[in-house]
C-alpha cells in the first residue's frame, strides 16, 4: 500500500532503528553516525580533549567506535582484560593500604607502564625476545648518549622483559615486584603476622606509623623518574611523526572490572596518566566516563589530592541539540526503509504524525528524552512496535508507546544512578500524581513524613542523605521542611527527574542542558519544580489542558 509520500510498505513486527548500546548496534552505528564536532576534537592533536564525559546513552561508546574506524593506529585496551583483579586480591597491598600507606604512585606507574609497553609493542610489532632486543639496540644507538634517555632504556630492559606477552602479564609482573619490595621493607618488624587487610587494620598506631614509613619509602622509590624519561623518549624519538598518529582507547570503565573502592583509585590514577601522556605529541589516550562515575571518583579520591579544575580542559562533554537528534533519526529511519522498501531517503517527519495533541511531534519526542541518542532511538522503536501493519506511525501509536517507554526510562534511571543513589526509585514515590509543575512549598512536612514512614520506616538510621535529612526534621525536630525537601529535589534535579525555575525572572534549569544548575541559595519555597515529561505517564502526573 502506498502512503501519501509514495513509499510502498508496511511496518513489520520487530522493526527498529537500532539498539540501546553501541556494542550491539552493528547494523546502524557506522552508516548513521552524526558528527557533532566531538570526533573532530578527538582527532585534533592540538586539542586537549581526550576524556569523553557523558550520561548513559549520550554516545560515548559510539564515538570511541567511530574513532577506531577512521584512524589506522588505534589500540583498544578494555579494562576487563588487564587482570586488575590481581591487585584487588593482593593481601600484601591490602595490608599496606589498611595501615594507611598511599599507593597512588604505584597505580599511576601501573597505567604508565601498561600504556608505554602497549604503544611500543604495537608500533614495532614486537612478538618475541629477538625483536625486543633489536628494538632496544636500535633505540639506544639513536639517542646520542643522553644519560636520562639511557635510564629510560634501562627501565624498559628491566620492566619490559616480555613485550609480546598479553597486557595482564605486565600488570602481574609489576605488581609482584612491588609486593616483594613492600614485604621486604618490613624485615622482621611484623614477625609471623599474616600480611592481609585484617592484620593491617589491627595494627597499633605505633605499628601503623612504622609500616607507613617503610611503605612510603618503597612507593617513593618506584621508578617514576625513569618512567618520565621513557615518556620523553616516546615523544622526542619514537612518536614524533605527524603522519603516524597513535591512539589508545579505554572504554567500559563504568563496568564492574574490579571492586569499587579500588576502581575509583585506578580511574583517578588513569586520569592523571592521561594528562601526563599529553607530552607525547602524536599519541592520544582517549577514555570515556559516565558523568555519575566521574562524580563518584572525584568524591572518593578527593583526599588524595585530586583537583578537578586541573582536568577540565581534558573533558569532552557530550551534548546534543534537537536538530542533531532529528538528523540521527532521519539517517536510521532512511536505512530501515531503504533496506526493504525504497532507495529514496525517507525521513522521520514523513512517517510520524505532524503533531501529538497540540505539540509538534519532534518537540514531543525530544521533550521525552534527555536529549540523548539512546532515548530517542528507544522511543521511536517503541512507536514502531505499535505501528505493525501500518504504513505510518499515528498519534495513537505514539501515545500507546509512551506508557511503556516512560516506565522503562524510570528503571533505566535507577540503573544509571543506582550506585550513587540506591533508593532513587523509592524517593520518586513523592512525585506520584503531582502536577507537572508545582512550588517547592507544596512539599509539606506531612508529605515528607509520609514518604519516610511508608518507604524507609525500617531504615531510619541509614546514612542515606535523604533519609537523614527527613528523619532529622520529622523525628529529631532539626532543620526546616524546605531544607529537607531541598536535599531530595537536588538529587531529582541532578538525575534529570525535574527542572528547576528558581524565581519568576529566571529560566528553567535542566541538568542535561545546564553545566551549572541553580545555586542552593537561589532555591526558595517559592521556586518551581517541573516534572520531566519522560516520566509523566509512569508518575500519573497531572497535566493542565
Amino acid at each position: 500500500m502506498n502512503n501519501s509520500n509514495g513509499v510502498n510498505f508496511r511496518f513489520r513486527r520487530n522493526d527498529s532503528i537500532g539498539t540501546a548500546d553501541a556494542e550491539s548496534d552493528d547494523k546502524y552505528i557506522s552508516d548513521c553516525f552524526i558528527e557533532t564536532g566531538d570526533l573532530d576534537a578527538l582527532l585534533d592533536f592540538a586539542s586537549p580533549k581526550r576524556i569523553i564525559v557523558g550520561r548513559t546513552g549520550s554516545g560515548k561508546s559510539a564515538l570511541v567506535r567511530k574513532l577506531r574506524e577512521v584512524e589506522e593506529n588505534v589500540i583498544e585496551l578494555p579494562p576487563q582484560n588487564l587482570s586488575l583483579a590481581y591487585i584487588a586480591n593482593s593481601d600484601i597491598l591490602k595490608f599496606f593500604e589498611a595501615a594507611g600507606v598511599n599507593l597512588d604512585l604505584f597505580y599511576q606507574l601501573l597505567w604508565k607502564h601498561v600504556l608505554t609497553v602497549e604503544l611500543l609493542k604495537n608500533k614495532y610489532k614486537i612478538k618475541n625476545e629477538d625483536q625486543k632486543k633489536s628494538f632496544l639496540a636500535n633505540l639506544f644507538s639513536s639517542i646520542n648518549k643522553d644519560r636520562s634517555k639511557e635510564q629510560a632504556i634501562n627501565y624498559l630492559r628491566e620492566w619490559g622483559e616480555k613485550f609480546w606477552e598479553e597486557t595482564e602479564y605486565r600488570v602481574k609482573e609489576l605488581t609482584t615486584k612491588v609486593e616483594s619490595d613492600l614485604k621486604a621493607s618490613l624485615g622482621p618488624t611484623m614477625g609471623d603476622v599474616k600480611l592481609d587487610f585484617s592484620a593491617g587494620k589491627k595494627l597499633s598506631e605505633e605499628q601503623k606509623q612504622e609500616v607507613i614509613q617503610h611503605g612510603r619509602k618503597v612507593v617513593n622509590q618506584i621508578q617514576i623518574k625513569a618512567l618520565s624519561d621513557v615518556i620523553r623518549v616516546l615523544s622526542e624519538d619514537i612518536f614524533n611523526d605527524p603522519q603516524k598518529r597513535y591512539f589508545i582507547t579505554i572504554d567500559g570503565l563504568d563496568e564492574h572490572w574490579v571492586e569499587d573502592s579500588l576502581r575509583y583509585k585506578l580511574i583517578r590514577a588513569l586520569i592523571e596518566t592521561v594528562r601526563s601522556f599529553q607530552k607525547i605529541r602524536f599519541v592520544k589516550v582517549v577514555i570515556s566516563l559516565r558523568v555519575d562515575l566521574l562524580s563518584r571518583v572525584i568524591t572518593a579520591t578527593r583526599d588524595s589530592g585530586f583537583q578537578e579544575e586541573k582536568y577540565e580542559s581534558l573533558y569532552l562533554k557530550l551534548k546534543w541539540s534537537k536538530s542533531q537528534i532529528e538528523d540521527l533519526l532521519d539517517l536510521r529511519i532512511a536505512k530501515l526503509v531503504r533496506e526493504r522498501y525504497t532507495s529514496r531517503a525517507v525521513k522521520l517527519r514523513e512517517l510520524f504524525p505532524n503533531k501529538v495533541g497540540k505539540t509538534n511531534f519532534l518537540d514531543y519526542l525530544t521533550e521525552r528524552t534527555f536529549y540523548r541518542p539512546r532515548d530517542a532511538i528507544l522511543f521511536v522503536n517503541a512507536c514502531l512496535e505499535h505501528a505493525e501493519g501500518r504504513n505510518t506511525v499515528t498519534a495513537q501509536c505514539v501515545s500507546d508507546a509512551e506508557g511503556e517507554y516512560s516506565s522503562k526510562r524510570l528503571v533505566s534511571l535507577q540503573e544509571e544512578w543506582g550506585a550513587t543513589f540506591p533508593n532513587l526509585t523509592r524517593y520518586t514515590h513523592l512525585l506520584l500524581r503531582k502536577p507537572a509543575s508545582f512550588k517547592f512549598s507544596l512539599i509539606s512536612k506531612d508529605v515528607l513524613q509520609d514518604l519516610l514512614f511508608s518507604e524507609f520506616e525500617d531504615d531510619l538510621e541509614s546514612h542515606d542523605p535523604v533519609i537523614r535529612a527527613i528523619s532529622d526534621l520529622v523525628v529529631n525536630g532539626k532543620g526546616t521542611t524546605h531544607s529537607a525537601a531541598q536535599v531530595l529535589f537536588e538529587i531529582f534535579y541532578l538525575v534529570g527527574l525535574i527542572g528547576i525555575k528558581p524565581d519568576s525572572t529566571s529560566g528553567t534549569y535542566w541538568s542535561f542542558h545546564n553545566a551549572e544548575g541553580p545555586s542552593s541559595g537561589a532555591i526558595k519555597p517559592s521556586s518551581t519544580a517541573y516534572v520531566h515529561p519522560t516520566f509523566w505517564r509512569t508518575f500519573g502526573t497531572r497535566v493542565a489542558e
